[in-house]
């Protein structure tokens, strides 16, 4: 076996050098050719390790906010007890307000539900901070109603619809649900607002619920205070900027978590995921730029199949016609070693030789331009004053020689043995 091999390479370069000429126009040919694919080779190495960066360097800011979310879009309606009436008929001035309230258009007469004073109380206190829980007092002689809580079929048509129940005989006042938690958290003594405390169980609730999110990095999750944040932004801005940020509250933007994705071909469902969150604010993201860096990845890649494509055929065309010549100056030859019983894989072997020598020494060629061409792209970059290109993050030539390389080496070696076997097929025919 390996005899056969150092035979076919010693007639590879036997014949490469009786074909002098045409040997050097296939290798200019084709290192022309593999230089082409390498350009685009490496912006698609490039534009892999940028995508690479900013994913790494790509954050979701999840605001957290200090509002109180109630997740209840309940209308309250608070019924009146006469002091003078007994059991049995404030019962049936229930259940005729419940009627009444049931003929009101717009609303759910299948989510009608009573709801005693003591009860709301009772939810209402479940919300608390310890705290505040320890704090909150109903003041003596204070009165709380039982109510009946109803949703509307159509939410948008809220205002008329508590108009309309307002109206029923027998009903003391309707609130919405943010309406009724004020009411009773003023009248308790506590902030209708979140606490400090309450907003710091907040804050470990939401961290563990974006914990939970598969696509999350839970290792790379930072937090930021928003007043702080806040204060850096004016400290950039000049006196005239500053004149229009007079007035505005120190915690004008909210606190938020910064965190990473594991995967960003899925950051928009991540996104949604975060955003439907309890006590998320808004979610802020890049993801735009992402989808502008994989278009222009698709695109690149896309343009370099057909570039290889075609300048493949081309390289194949002109290996090939350079090994017919040497074939066609040895077809006597051939035909002898056909009759007296050499096999085709005796006879194909120095010709495949050849053209996987013209396409291999193509490649290194090709090669050393490719970095000479490169480094000097670099070096421009480096001395360039644009911020743009500084911030580019483009790889060094040594981080992508050996794939580079391996690539043309690998091309260079499959285009040089196919021209090859396609030119010298038709004389093993005798």
């Amino acid at each position: 076996m390996f005899r056969a091999i150092r035979r076919s390479f010693t007639e590879g370069i036997s014949g490469m050098a009786k074909n002098g000429l045409m040997t050097i126009t296939s290798l200019l040919v084709v290192t022309a050719c593999i230089f082409v694919f390498g350009v685009f080779l490496m912006c698609i190495f490039n534009i892999n390790h940028m995508t690479s960066k900013m994913a790494d360097d790509y954050q979701v800011d999840v605001y957290i906010s200090r509002s109180i979310q109630l997740d209840d879009d309940s209308i309250s309606v608070f019924v009146k007890r006469d002091a003078n009436a007994d059991d049995v008929a404030y019962y049936y001035a229930l259940n005729e307000i419940k009627t009444l309230i049931m003929g009101v258009p717009n609303v759910n007469v299948s989510d009608i539900n009573f709801v005693d004073s003591q009860t709301r109380i009772a939810n209402f206190i479940a919300k608390l901070s310890d705290n505040e829980k320890a704090t909150f007092i109903i003041p003596e002689g204070a009165r709380i109603l039982d109510s009946y809580t109803v949703t509307l079929s159509n939410p948008a048509a809220k205002i008329e619809a508590m108009r309309l129940l307002g109206q029923i005989n027998g009903v003391s006042e309707v609130l919405d649900a943010e309406e009724a938690h004020h009411r009773l958290a003023t009248l308790g003594g506590v902030t209708a607002g979140l606490s400090d405390e309450k907003y710091e169980e907040i804050k470990a609730l939401l961290l563990a619920d974006i914990e939970k999110i598969g696509n999350i990095d839970v290792d790379n999750i930072g937090f930021v205070n928003g007043k702080e944040k806040f204060k850096k932004f004016k400290s950039e801005l000049t006196e005239e900027e500053l004149k229009d940020f007079e007035g505005l509250p120190e915690d004008l933007i909210p606190d938020a978590y910064t965190v990473s994705l594991k995967d960003l071909s899925i950051a928009d469902e991540t996104i949604a995921e975060l955003e439907a969150l309890s006590h998320v604010e808004s979610v802020e993201n890049s993801r735009e730029l992402i989808s502008v860096i994989d278009s222009l990845k698709d695109i690149v890649q896309k343009i370099s199949i057909w570039i290889i494509v075609a300048f493949a055929l081309v390289s194949l065309f002109i290996i090939s016609n350079t090994i017919k010549l040497t074939v066609h100056n040895r077809r006597k030859e051939i035909n002898i070693m056909k009759y007296v019983g050499a096999t085709d894989s005796y006879i194909r072997g120095p010709f495949i030789m050849e053209g996987i020598l013209i396409g291999v020494l193509s490649a290194v060629l090709a090669f050393f331009i490719s970095q000479w061409t490169y480094d000097g792209l670099m070096a421009a970059i480096s001395s360039s004053a644009s911020s743009f290109t500084a911030n580019l993050g483009l790889m060094k030539f040594s981080s992508l020689w050996s794939k580079l390389l391996t690539a043309y080496v690998i091309l260079g070696g499959v285009i040089g043995a196919f021209g090859s076997s396609i030119s010298v097929r038709r004389y093993l025919n005798v």
